[in-house]
Parts: structure tokens; C-alpha cells; sequence
């Protein structure tokens, strides 16, 4: 997985799970639909105990666009919440410098609260 920053969007998965959901919706696929296919493409290559981190940004990235598309399904929402509680994401920036890991973590913490706001 490629990384090039701390946003919600910097890393290949994240991207593309973005990128698929869209395309998914573009192709006439309901908000259920586009998630459903988006999750089973992960779910068939990744396990959700083994695979924790990607995991994680799959449904960070699925809660991300939903999110910005006004779209956000409750449970895409509360796994995404879910994940950055138990920190999951942030194994990958534990191999970083003090300074990224705090930066990615305040922007995980950010979002978190952003996907709270939209639940209440």
C-alpha cells in the first residue's frame, strides 16, 4: 500500500475504495449496492481479524465518501468508528516518526468526530 500523507485520502486504499464506490453509483448502483460490492472486494482478499489496518481503511474510506456524498448508511459509519476506537489505522503509522503518527492520529480523531456530528 502506498502512503503520501496523513489525510483520509492519502494512501492507495483508501483511494480506491473511494474511486470504486463512485464509479459503482456512476453505473446506476444504489448507496447499499456500491458498499456491498465494495466490501465484498475486500472481504474476498482481506480478513477483518488478520487484515485489521486495511480493513479499517477500507471502511474509513467508505465512511469518508459517503460522508462527503451525503450518504453516510449507519453501519459503514459505526465500523468506521469502531476501527479508529481500537486504532487499527494507526499500526501502520506506528513504523513512522513520532510526529506523523500524532499528526495521522489527530486527523483520524478529527474525522471520528466528524462521522459523531453526522449521527446526531
Amino acid at each position: 500500500m502506498g502512503t503520501w500523507g496523513k489525510g483520509i485520502f492519502d494512501d492507495d486504499t483508501t483511494c480506491e475504495v473511494r474511486d470504486n464506490f463512485i464509479d459503482y453509483l456512476e453505473e446506476g448502483k444504489t448507496v447499499e449496492e456500491a458498499t456491498q460490492i465494495v466490501l465484498e472486494e475486500y472481504s474476498d482478499e482481506f480478513n477483518i481479524d488478520d487484515d485489521l489496518e486495511i480493513m479499517s481503511l477500507v471502511y474509513i474510506g467508505l465512511a469518508a465518501i459517503q460522508l462527503e456524498r451525503k450518504c453516510l448508511q449507519e453501519q459503514v459509519c459505526n465500523n468506521a468508528i469502531g476501527l479508529i476506537e481500537r486504532g487499527a489505522d494507526l499500526e501502520l503509522w506506528e513504523e513512522a516518526d513520532q510526529k506523523g503518527y500524532e499528526e495521522r492520529k489527530r486527523v483520524l480523531s478529527e474525522f471520528k468526530q466528524k462521522l459523531l456530528n453526522y449521527k446526531s
